[in-house]
């Protein structure tokens, strides 16, 4: 069970290192999806939905639905927020539901 509690938690720390890196861009959860495969965390749909709304929820990530160019459905567009980016850049307390790896100096 602690295994399976620390790979969210790492998971989560990936999305936000990904949406920093591409800050102010906001990523599609597909975009995401593929990096976190890239970094050799796989993740199903519903998996990454539930981290998105955990990190919504914490206010470190935002959600804008956006009306897809050639399709009649909404995208969801994921951002990180400020809060997000002192948290990702060590300005805020650790959060035992989000890691971050160490920062080489």
């Amino acid at each position: 069970m602690t295994n399976n509690l620390r790979l969210k938690e790492v998971i989560r720390g990936k999305i936000l290192y990904y949406l920093a890196l591409i800050y102010p861009q906001p990523a599609t959860l597909p975009l995401l999806q593929g990096e976190l495969d890239i970094f050799g965390y796989p993740v199903s749909t519903e998996q990454l939905n539930f981290h998105i709304a955990y990190l919504t929820e914490k206010g470190l990530v935002s959600v804008e639905q956006k009306r897809g160019p050639k399709s009649a459905r909404d995208i969801a567009l994921v951002k990180i927020t400020a809060k997000g980016i002192d948290y990702y850049d060590g300005r805020l307390p650790a959060d035992e539901g989000v890691y971050l790896e160490p920062k080489r100096s």
